[in-house]
């Protein structure tokens, strides 16, 4: 084999994308289009609230009654009879673990975090007279959680994340991958990942002999026309996520004799989100590779910022004594978001001047519309007296009809996209339930379950929650609430690189779950 000529030893390449992504770089989700996967990650939410609503379960659209309540059910503040601010901060335990070629890894991620921060003010300067009250309301909810870490590692010698990347590049000309100098951002235009450009400008993809547009790794040998892993090689992958989904709000809420209650939230959605993934191939012997291959090193990084738009009324209704049902309906979320990715890849081949090199992709950017779905909820509970609740609520969710828009100045219009979300998404059902009871006056003890459909229909893993926590108010105004929530675990297949040339790419397991400790402290007056 020629090895084709070094065009660049170590270079930084900037420039800005106007295309959006066309690769999965999610192991997850390796043949799934990456904006699907978007839309599934960011239109499912989870409610978070305060000590008191995550440990019944969230299930609070028919009592009301708390800051946390109020992303649930805008009614919640007509409940109030005083005003109230509290704060709740919680800390996120994620463990992981990972079966791949023979080998097991555990890994953890943990972070503070705030859960729920609020303000209920209880006009009653304004009331018309004692069947009737007004509150106004500010609070700030998290509605979803993107904080995850997990590692895999294992030897194989019969693939290589290389040798996929080689496959994936046939067809393309090797002068069409060719980056000449600082800023060239042709490649582009080609319609392959960086990660393929990144690999032939390291010299870790060749041209097979006679070809200008067929290619081989550089962990790869060959034989005739017969091409194999020269040798054992260490494979070892590792991601990151970082980031929430906030919902900054400003509720009306008010009482209408003593038995209606309504209210209505404008909503504004804050998102954050970092994907950090970094995958390493490394030879244990050099000599086994006719290259002299010794190691490659490619990171991937993603950033999302978003913010968006909703509204959600509710309504609290009281038929008869102890009985309350509850009512709401959120509008679509209207969200602008901005993503920005680059890539990363070190080479090192014993024999070649420099041995070690790093390139850099440009910074790709792209920005686009999500309309999240409609959201229709319902509630029961019963109120024994001063001693007991039990409360259980239902919510659909038409995932199905979760739009993708493009940018003004974009260029895709998301048409393929949006039909694999008709189709592959689902109507979603939702269920929680939580109880109460107070052993004394001033103490509560609390247990919930909440149970979330996956947005996708060929996605088994749904998502169940356990909780429990215990509360405290004191005669002056002052309480403090405790909780522990329970995310039960779920299993995926984790694939790190994609099936080539009738070669099969080894396939493993992540098994995952959160643990999250919630404290709240408030005063009414």
């Amino acid at each position: 084999m020629m090895k084709k000529q070094i065009l660049l030893a170590a270079t930084v390449i900037f420039s800005i994308a106007v295309n959006g992504q066309s690769y999965s770089h999610n192991a997850l989700r390796l043949g799934q289009n990456p904006y699907v996967a978007t839309a599934a990650l960011f239109s499912q939410t989870f409610y978070e609230g305060s000590a008191r609503t995550s440990a019944m379960g969230n299930a609070f659209i028919s009592l009301g009654g708390d800051v946390g309540a109020l992303s649930i059910n805008p009614a919640s503040s007509g409940v109030y009879k005083y005003s109230e601010f509290s704060v709740t901060p919680s800390m996120v335990f994620a463990p992981s673990k990972t079966e791949y070629l023979s080998t097991s890894m555990s890994d953890l991620r943990n972070k503070p975090t705030l859960s729920s921060m609020g303000y209920i003010s209880n006009l009653s300067s304004l009331n018309r007279g004692r069947n009737s009250s007004l509150s106004i309301s500010f609070a700030v909810n998290r509605i979803n959680d993107f904080n995850s870490r997990f590692s895999a590692k294992g030897t194989t010698a019969g693939s290589s994340w290389l040798g996929s990347v080689a496959s994936g590049t046939n067809g393309t000309a090797s002068s069409e991958l060719d980056v000449t100098f600082e800023g060239d951002t042709y490649p582009y235009n080609i319609g392959l990942p960086w990660r393929n450009i990144l690999a032939w400008n390291s010299t870790l993809l060749d041209l097979l002999p006679g070809t200008n547009n067929e290619y081989i790794a550089s962990t790869e040998n060959l034989d005739g026309d017969y091409i194999s892993i020269g040798g054992p090689l260490n494979q070892s992958f590792s991601r990151e996520t970082m980031g929430n989904q906030t919902e900054i709000l400003v509720n009306i809420g008010g009482r209408i004799g003593t038995k209606l209650f309504l209210g209505a939230n404008i909503g504004i959605q804050a998102l954050s989100y970092t994907d950090y993934q970094r995958y390493k191939e490394s030879a244990q012997n050099p000599a086994n590779f006719q290259t002299g291959f010794k190691y490659m090193d490619h990171t991937f990084r993603q950033s999302t910022n978003g913010i968006g738009l909703n509204a959600k009324l509710g309504v609290i209704f009281l038929p008869v004594a102890g009985l309350r049902l509850g009512a709401t309906l959120t509008t679509p979320t209207i969200m602008s978001l901005t993503e920005s990715w680059e890539e990363q890849m070190t080479s090192s081949i014993t024999g070649l001047n420099p041995e070690t090199m790093t390139l850099l992709s440009p910074l790709g950017e792209y920005s686009f519309g999500m309309v999240s779905p409609l959201k229709l909820g319902a509630g029961i509970s019963y109120v024994f007296g001063r001693f007991a609740i039990i409360s259980a609520d239902v919510e659909g969710v038409a995932y199905n009809t979760t739009r993708l828009v493009k940018s003004e100045n974009g260029n895709n219009a998301f048409t393929n996209e949006n039909e694999d979300i008709s189709k592959d998404f689902r109507f979603a059902k939702n269920f929680r339930l939580g109880a109460e009871v107070k052993p004394f006056k001033n103490i509560a003890l609390r247990a919930g379950y909440s149970y979330y459909q996956n947005a996708e229909k060929s996605n088994p893993n749904d998502f169940s929650f356990i909780s429990a926590g215990a509360g405290f108010n004191s005669n002056g105004g002052f309480f403090l609430d405790l909780s522990f929530q329970h995310r039960v675990a779920i299993k995926e297949r984790l694939k790190l690189y994609q099936d080539y040339s009738g070669v099969g790419a080894p396939e493993g397991f992540l098994t995952s779950s959160a643990n999250k400790l919630y404290v709240t402290f408030g005063f009414r007056f």
